[in-house]
């Protein structure tokens, strides 16, 4: 992380109060690549600690509330673009007489010089999560870092050795093994209007080439208005059905037709929307992993964009860990991959999942990275409470753990395989399988 020499002097101070990755310098911390994860979980809570520690000797200063809005970016004007000026003054990163209601190449470089400071892509663009953490407060980030090290101490103290860990704020997705961390990937989660439940499960099938049965809300809203409008779903390789028959769309008049009686499938392949693998939970809610065929969306800083499940930056290298040891290698992957049909591979032993929301977290480096609250859970969080669970709305999906206190993992039966986790041999498709299913 570089900025130039005449803003890193006078401005210390100021990138001190909300960039945690300076704060981590100034203690000296390095990296904890080589520790066992509940050792690492350990470490990056005292990181978290004692960078909040650090905020907490900084004076008090004016803190400009930008507010929420759209993207501002080079030319953009407005009442908001005056207050993101006059908050990059009080950060040190503009002069007073720079401030404007026009976003100006000056604006520009003291945004793209916060955002290295605060180990953000640079790239000038003011979206949400620029925008939250210009917003955010030196005593409000040192709660936050106290919040997410309760939670990693917590999740250390009660989870598994082998567990798979997403977390909705960083959008990451952590293999452990023994005790060891194998695998971390990026990961696209829910947005904020469909949001990814804090789940505590187990993946016990690995799908290649699975089918996706578009889901009904995307039906409903989307796909049926579509059909009535031009006789297509839009969707590549799908097979419509009607009254559970699979039919011509273009032959059918669809303004009379009712969202449940239509079923719409994609077939296998690298079009299909939930990528080469799937792989399934026990949860009711038809939340799961999956891969993409958008993997162009990983580049992206801010991920919160499915519809409720997680989708995965590498699937095909988790299906090879989670697959190691048994007969289904790397190579017969690859044959199955080649087939026209869903591949269901059993898991010997499932892999318990935990979804937690830890909003600090700590780079390789000892960095700590602030993320955004996308889904508006800590808002007035006392320091060392857990965040509260949220109350779903009429046919959202409900949070079922607490938020920085994941439980745990229990033992489930075998019989306890939920909808999401077995084929279905109604389905008509060419597998025999229906996997109706969020994205």
């Amino acid at each position: 992380m570089t900025v130039s020499a005449d803003l890193r002097k006078p401005r210390k101070l100021a990138m001190l109060a909300l960039a945690a990755a300076s704060a981590l310098a100034l203690l000296g911390v390095g990296p904890a690549d080589a520790l066992p994860y509940r050792d690492t979980l350990t470490q990056w809570a005292d990181r978290l600690d004692a960078a909040a520690v650090e905020l907490d000797r900084n004076p008090v200063q004016p803190s400009t509330r930008i507010g929420e809005g759209g993207l501002m970016k080079l030319g953009s004007s407005g009442e908001r673009v005056g207050r993101l000026s006059q908050r990059l003054v009080e950060l040190g990163l503009l002069s007073a007489d720079k401030v404007s209601e026009v976003f100006t190449a000056d604006i520009d470089r003291a945004v793209k010089a916060f955002q290295l400071a605060q180990r953000m892509k640079p790239d000038g663009l003011v979206g949400a999560g620029t925008r939250a953490a210009l917003d955010r407060t030196p005593a409000e980030a040192a709660a936050l870092m106290r919040q997410s090290a309760v939670a990693m101490r917590s999740f250390r103290d009660t989870a598994p050795d082998n567990v798979l860990v997403v977390n909705l704020t960083d959008q990451t997705t952590t293999l452990v093994r023994g005790g060891e961390e194998e695998l971390t990937m990026r990961a696209i989660v829910g947005r904020p209007s469909r949001e990814t439940p804090l789940l505590t499960d187990r993946i016990t099938h690995v799908i290649v080439n699975p089918t996706w049965t578009v889901p009904p809300t995307v039906l409903k809203e989307d796909k049926l208005p579509m059909l009535r409008a031009k006789g297509v779903p839009g969707i590549q390789n799908a097979i419509v059905y009607l009254d559970g028959q699979e039919v011509a769309p273009e032959t059918v008049d669809w303004h009379d037709v009712t969202p449940g009686r239509v079923r719409i499938v994609q077939q296998p392949g690298d079009h299909n929307a939930l990528g080469r693998f799937r792989f399934n939970l026990t949860n009711p809610y038809d939340i799961y992993l999956h891969g993409t065929n958008e993997p162009r969306l990983f580049a992206r800083e801010l991920r919160s964009i499915s519809s409720g499940c997680v989708r995965l930056e590498d699937p095909r290298r988790l299906a090879e860990l989670l697959l190691q040891g048994t007969t289904v290698t790397p190579a017969r992957i690859d044959r199955m991959l080649s087939k026209p049909q869903p591949q269901w591979v059993k898991l010997a032993t499932p892999m318990p999942v935990q979804f937690v929301y830890w909003i600090a977290t700590v780079e390789a480096d000892g960095a700590v990275r602030l993320h955004p609250d996308i889904y508006d859970r800590l808002d007035d969080v006392p320091v060392g409470a857990s965040a509260p669970a949220v109350e779903p709305a009429p046919g959202s999906l409900p949070a079922v753990a607490p938020a920085t206190a994941p439980a745990t993992i229990p033992a489930v039966t075998p019989a306890d395989t939920g909808r999401a986790a077995m084929p279905d041999g109604t389905s008509g498709t060419a597998g025999g399988m229906a996997e109706k299913s969020r994205v």
